[in-house]
């Protein structure tokens, strides 16, 4: 009976050695695996299996100094020592301090197992190992624990204490683990602990450290997770989630992506590269030679740089990472998102209280950005769909101003260094504000659009230098409006250049021209080149132009213009005509005020602004308008005057009167109710000639009083000449009077005068 006891253990001593073997053999081979993961996934596993109970039975032998050893066709395969055997009636066999070694099949030691105690119950199929139980390979492995566990029937291993792990510069630690030997399943229970220690020739030197509450090996299926509280770290690197789960090819043990899986998040500290990728999932994908060349967040996706000459930060639903395979691993190459996405990059901390500090921030549906070679600058953005990007100045003055400008596509390029923008190109019904950021700040809003936008930024300031507007371009400043096909912003200006027939108006009038300029300091505008503007109304000049019609449009030609929208003001120089219906002005220069409610003139005036109504001898009346040229004229509204200096011409008819000033005072329908002219005056008649100081013209009885020192009227038709210090002549009735001004020494000539 203790003969076949005997033969019984030692028969199933292949069996135990196989099953530690390939327990501690995979174990070890996921935890080389893991050195590489940075996420996982959840997978459902077996229940573990644990040894039932061990009972006691009667004693059938003792063996002191046990030692077995099998062969094969001459070739020793296993060996085990053993302080003592003790067999039981129920076929237990309980070994102390053993010693088992496995040989390969040239002889070679392959596994050594050692433990204080081991227990085997074949009729149940359990094999349990106790005390300082330690497996140990030829190539390195290394694995202890005080318990192990088999069951030979399910070919399940299991052990509730704690496992230590040692393969060369890999080690590790779990509170417990199975083996699932028929599926090749491997799960540590709790409190996994893997460390990569780096080798000799690694130039980093440092470790691969993964921490998670437990982990899971799938060798069949190629398959490793841990799960819990996942801390992967290297170096300065680190990588967590709520479970990390790697895939790769069973046969090659070549990794094909590895998925972090709940708030899942990377943080790179190395000097130069410090950045962190946060999201809900991230998947890693892998090159033939276990390069990673894609990385995707998934789920509130956000990655930073962290670095401070370099600041940045990219937002979205969806973030795909591509890297570029390099002699040490990869480097960052491109970013590209799904969703609704913020590319933000601003000034260095050390810079933000900078009066010229900016930060900018670019949206749109998707976007991608390119980085510079050594991973740490942008070189290039391109955002898509509703694109937005925003240059906000940092600090608050009077003069700052956000700028916002919305396309259907942005693309911006970047300087070498500091992630700042150098220009950019907007792309379909692109629109620009600039937006005042002071509360306190009382200057409008400003808009630039058109079909595609074209500008260029600073590079300390991180301010738009210029802009260019190709097709339908069009600006807006509170009232003031343009379009134009084509406008050209410049900061050093601080204007908008409009040209392809450009239009600007505003509530008061509108003007075209070959080539208008808006500034936006002042709120000016200039125009140059067949200047046309026209005034909506005679309302809308404020009363300044003096035209009939209140509500009929008044219309200015010129070769140049600037109209002053803020202070109701413009001025035309170059050739300029203003009409309404008959009514004209024309002069070298015109400058029209509406707030004053006036209107100049200068150089070469010429006007035909009022007219006078005469009767006939038939009783019929006949309106005869009245022309006026002088070198200067000016009119107020107020009085409803127009004053004219220098050469000043009066023409009506075939009555002339020459003078040095002359002012014509009108009535609500523009009809001359009085004129008045001064300083060499002469009159001039067909029959007639008269001069003077100074002329009176009555329109209510037609009468004209010629004053001077002494004042004389000729007429040639009958040869007579009066002289005297006031003459009046009555046009109704040709009459002269001659008087003094007091009324004494009354003379009073009568001639009959034709008229």
């Amino acid at each position: 009976m203790t003969d076949r006891k005997r033969f019984d253990v030692r028969d199933h001593l292949p069996l135990i050695a196989r099953t530690v073997s390939l327990l501690f053999l995979v174990g070890t081979i996921g935890l080389i695996v893991t050195t590489f993961i940075r996420r996982s996934r959840q997978v459902q596993t077996p229940a573990p299996v644990h040894a039932a109970p061990v009972l006691s039975g009667r004693i059938v032998s003792i063996t002191e100094g046990y030692h077995y050893t099998t062969t094969e066709k001459g070739v020793r395969k296993f060996q085990l020592i053993a302080a003592r055997d003790t067999s039981y009636d129920d076929g237990r066999h309980e070994l102390e301090q053993l010693d088992l070694t496995a040989y390969s099949a040239d002889a070679k030691e392959y596994l050594r197992i050692l433990a204080d105690h081991g227990v085997y119950r074949p009729d149940d199929g359990i094999v349990n190992l106790t005390g300082h139980v330690k497996v140990t390979r030829p190539e390195g492995l290394e694995v202890t624990t005080e318990a192990l566990a088999y069951n030979q029937h399910d070919d399940v291993a299991t052990t509730n204490v704690l496992v230590n792990f040692v393969r060369g510069a890999v080690s590790g630690s779990s509170m417990g683990g199975v083996l699932y030997a028929k599926t090749h399943v491997l799960v540590l229970n709790k409190d996994v602990h893997l460390i990569n220690a780096a080798p000799e020739k690694a130039k980093d030197g440092l470790p691969v450290e993964v921490r998670g509450v437990r982990a899971e090996y799938a060798e069949n299926d190629g398959i490793i997770r841990f799960i819990g509280e996942v801390l992967v770290t290297h170096g300065k690197q680190s990588a967590r989630g709520e479970s990390i789960t790697g895939f790769f090819e069973p046969q090659s043990r070549r990794f094909l992506r590895i998925e972090l899986r709940g708030q899942s998040s990377l943080r790179s500290e190395e000097p130069g590269k410090l950045s962190m990728i946060e999201s809900r999932d991230m998947d890693f994908f892998f090159d033939e030679a276990q390069r990673l060349k894609l990385a995707v967040a998934t789920g509130a996706a956000r990655a930073r740089s962290l670095e401070k000459d370099a600041p940045r930060e990219m937002t979205a639903e969806r973030l795909e990472a591509a890297f570029a395979p390099k002699d040490k691993g990869s480097e960052l190459q491109t970013l590209t998102s799904q969703g609704r996405t913020t590319l933000k990059v601003g000034p260095e901390p050390a810079a933000a209280g900078s009066q010229k500090a900016v930060e900018s921030v670019l949206e749109g549906d998707s976007l991608k950005a390119s980085l510079r070679p050594d991973g740490k600058f942008l070189a290039d953005a391109e955002a898509v769909g509703n694109a937005q990007f925003v240059m906000t100045p940092l600090v608050v003055t009077a003069a700052a101003d956000r700028k916002r400008v919305r396309a259907a596509k942005f693309n911006a390029d970047f300087y070498e260094k500091d992630n700042a923008i150098k220009s950019f190109l907007a792309d379909g019904g692109t629109v620009v504000d600039f937006e005042p950021i002071a509360p306190e700040s009382k200057r409008p809003r400003r808009t630039l659009s058109g079909r595609t936008m074209t500008g260029h930024v600073h590079e300390v300031t991180q301010e738009i230098a210029d802009l260019t507007v190709e097709g339908d371009a069009r600006f807006k400043e509170g009232e003031r409006q343009a379009t134009a096909t084509r406008a050209t912003y410049s900061s050093a200006t601080q204007a908008i250049a409009l040209r392809g027939k450009p239009v600007v108006w505003d509530a008061v009038a509108r003007t075209n021209a070959d080539e208008i300029d808006a500034s936006l300091e002042d709120e000016q505008s200039f125009a140059r080149g067949h200047v046309r503007t026209t005034y909506y109304s005679r309302d809308t000049t404020g009363g300044a132009a003096p035209f009939k019609k209140s509500k009929a449009p008044v219309f200015i030609t010129s070769e140049r213009a600037v109209v002053r929208h803020r202070e109701g003001a413009a001025r035309f120089t170059g050739d300029v005509r203003a009409w309404q219906d008959d009514n004209f002005i024309s002069a070298e220069t015109i400058e029209l005020d509406r707030n004053e409610r006036q209107m100049q003139a200068w150089n070469n005036v010429q006007s035909a602004l009022y007219s006078i109504e005469r009767e006939l001898e038939d009783k019929r009346k006949e309106v005869v308008p009245t022309f006026v040229s002088a070198d200067q004229m000016s009119y107020r509204d107020e009085t409803r005057t127009v004053h004219y200096e220098g050469k000043v011409r009066i023409r009506q008819g075939t009555d002339r009167i020459d003078a040095a000033v002359a002012d014509a005072i009108m009535d609500e329908e523009n009809k001359l109710t009085q004129m008045t002219a001064s300083r060499e005056v002469v009159l001039t008649q067909p029959q007639r000639r008269g001069t003077g100081d100074r002329i009176e013209y009555a329109a209510v009885d037609e009468t004209a009083v010629l004053t001077g020192n002494l004042a004389e009227v000729e007429d040639r038709e009958r040869g007579v000449t009066t002289k005297g210090a006031r003459l009046t002549l009555h046009l109704r009735d040709a009459r002269i009077e001659a008087n003094s001004e007091s009324g004494a020494k009354r003379v009073r000539t009568t001639h009959r005068i034709q008229r």
